[in-house]
């Protein structure tokens, strides 16, 4: 999730004020119903109430008496050009900002000359002749204007990002245009630079011709395999406390704080929201006592799958306040869980953005005193249970690994937080970090030529818009080239249960690939908590290695809270509830055709989509943005969805 990438970009944008102005200076709202027009005209003029109004039919920013008394003063504090446009579109940023903090790709709203002009006024405060306690402190303060989270909040996600920040633009060779154009991709027309399109080398063997899937027989062996992701335990979950908040992360004692008794009245719906015992929906985490009764269920019907896949993030969403100590401590809760509960299960993992502290920072190898070994050295200790000593060298340094459980199969877990647009790091090296496609093509050419079939396993979706463009595009090259290897690929972080396809890269007709997305454990982003089971063509020579079909279970919180019972039960069968033959690639491609002009069926998607857990139907721009997103198995670019602009 990106709360974080938020705060520092607008944090970014109101770093143009000094300190002692940003003390007193704050927005307290911005209609969150209305959006800008980006042509409209900014100037300005008082209204009859005092407040400031734009001269735009969609946007009014209201900015209230300050707290010490004073009038407000305008919006006249830029010391740097900023157009129109950019004015108004800064307003829209930050409205947006506030009614979407749980989104994963903030950037969207994030305009290419708001980045620029970010990325230039950050650079001039750290090149300024500040003492470093000023600079951190203008820009908490900056942080607290932007009003997306209280003052507290911004203090601790600087000191938190401090080092980071500092380093990274004492460091910086890129214009800020070239930065923009890393974090945002194609939306930025950017000056060439080398490291923007970079690409990994193919091996001369040439690629053998495509191969049409096998139909396996109907009683050949099978395997079935769990998947979780995002569990995200918050060991602070406590019931009764505010559901919904002002705050990031919810459903604690310290959401019910004096800054939101203050802001809400007790009419206010965030006010009466209350936390139930095993969780609740919004910015709530999964509480310890919902994921131990997960893992109790989880052993009760062990006998249903034979390994288990984790695709990542286990720490809860409070990012502002996590130390290295802590991420630590997480994944060993998570760890004594499996210990406890599925002991005899082969687990293979993937490590997920919120495992790092800061959250998203990964940097590349060769930054002097900043780097992952903390993390990698934790997690080559946990996962080693089940990987053979020989990929422990390569957790430790990349955070990857390739294993083979059983003879003519392998799984490759490929840690591609070297692609998060919100890992910071890689705007100093951002071309393939650690060598992870590099090591992933030779792991593939060495399946390819012993006949193995692979799975791959990773957090983050590669065609989402925060994986940076040059890493997505590559590993899309890379799914093409072997195609008849690597057989499916797993995936989390987007907390939504959906799958990405990918198409030859010529003529983008024919499917060559499926990726899963699946939902999350933890409500967090509104969802309702879900695990999944495949059923896989397995384990008997020249299998597929195929998925063949999936079950995800749900556990409806409303009913848990009520009645005190939870039910881990069914929520839909693929090949049955999505009427599809086979779950091959083509099947998938041929899905979203049928669901172009098929809205029953969409619509049944759309409620699996938010694991049964929605307000009501998807039409227009949602259903064209969600039908484009199943196509995108790479980031940014127009040919596999020309009606969507990036």
């Amino acid at each position: 999730m990106a709360l974080q990438g938020s705060l520092l970009f607008t944090a970014l944008f109101v770093s143009i004020l000094n300190p002692s102005s940003a003390q007193d200076t704050y927005f307290m709202s911005i209609n969150p119903d209305e959006r800008a027009n980006s042509h409209a005209s900014t100037n300005s003029q008082r209204g009859t109430d005092g407040a400031l109004e734009l001269e735009s039919h969609d946007l009014i920013v209201d900015l209230p008496k300050h707290r010490d008394g004073h009038e407000d003063r305008d919006l006249d504090f830029v010391d740097a050009p900023l157009t129109p446009e950019a004015h108004t579109a800064m307003l829209t940023y930050l409205a947006r900002a506030r009614r979407t903090r749980d989104e994963p790709d903030f950037p969207e709203g994030l305009t290419c000359d708001i980045c620029e002009f970010l990325v230039g006024k950050i650079r001039s405060l750290v090149a300024a002749e500040h003492t470093l306690e000023e600079l951190l402190a203008g820009i908490s303060e900056a942080c607290a204007f932007t009003d997306l989270v209280n003052r507290g909040i911004c203090r601790m996600i600087v000191h938190e990002y401090q080092d980071q920040i500092i380093y990274i633009f004492n460091h910086l060779v890129l214009s800020p245009g070239e930065v923009c154009g890393l974090i945002l991709g194609d939306g930025c027309a950017t000056p060439y630079f080398p490291g923007h399109m970079w690409s990994v080398k193919l091996p001369a063997t040439p690629k053998p011709p495509p191969k049409t899937p096998k139909i396996p027989k109907p009683h050949a062996p099978k395997l079935r395999v769990l998947q979780l992701t995002d569990i995200h335990l918050d060991p602070q979950y406590e019931p009764g406390t505010k559901a919904a908040c002002r705050d990031p992360l919810c459903c604690r004692d310290s959401s019910q704080n004096e800054d939101i008794l203050e802001l809400f009245t007790k009419s206010d719906p965030l006010t009466s929201k209350i936390a139930g015992k095993y969780g609740d929906y919004g910015s709530c985490d999964c509480p310890i006592a919902t994921a131990e009764n997960l893992f109790k269920h989880l052993r009760s019907i062990q006998d249903q799958y034979d390994y288990i896949l984790f695709t990542g993030d286990i720490p809860p969403h409070d990012v502002w306040n996590q130390t290295q100590a802590d991420q630590k401590a997480s994944i060993r809760v998570l760890d004594r869980l499996f210990r406890k509960y599925l002991p005899d299960k082969p687990l293979f993992q993937a490590v997920g953005n919120h495992e790092s502290a800061p959250c998203n920072s990964f940097p590349p190898p060769g930054i002097p005193n900043h780097n992952s070994s903390w993390l990698f050295d934790t997690l080559a200790d946990v996962w080693g249970r089940w990987l053979p000593r020989a990929q422990l060298h390569t957790v430790a340094k990349c955070g990857s690994y390739s294993h083979s459980p059983y003879p003519g199969f392998r799984i490759i877990s490929v840690n591609n937080n070297y692609c998060n647009t919100l890992n910071f790091w890689l705007v100093l090296n951002a071309t393939d970090p650690c060598g992870t496609l590099q090591w992933l093509i030779s792991e593939l050419q060495s399946a390819e030529d012993k006949d193995e079939k692979v799975h791959l396993v990773l957090h983050i979706p590669p065609g989402v818009s925060n994986c940076m463009k040059a890493w997505s595009w590559n590993f899309y090259r890379i799914v093409n080239r072997y195609e008849n290897t690597i057989v499916n690929q797993f995936y989390g972080h987007q907390h939504r249960d959906y799958f990405q396809i990918f198409l030859d890269d010529t003529h983008f007709k024919r499917a060559t690939g499926v990726g899963f997305a699946a939902p999350s454990v933890t409500p967090y982003s509104s969802t309702n908590p879900t695990f999944r089971i495949y059923t896989i063509d397995g384990n008997y020579t020249d299998s597929s290695w195929a998925v063949l079909d999936f079950t995800t279970f749900y556990l409806n919180i409303t009913e848990a809270n009520h009645s005190g019972r939870l039910n881990w039960q069914p929520e839909y069968s693929a090949r049955k509830d999505l009427n599809m033959k086979s779950l091959y690639a083509a099947d998938w491609k041929d899905l979203i055709d049928r669901m172009e002009t098929d809205d029953v069926l969409f619509q049944r998607f759309f409620r699996y989509y938010q694991a049964l857990h929605t307000d009501g139907p998807c039409s227009g721009e949602c259903k064209s943005d969600l039908l484009c997103q199943l196509r995108e198995g790479r980031s940014y670019d127009p040919k596999l969805c020309p009606e969507k602009l990036h």
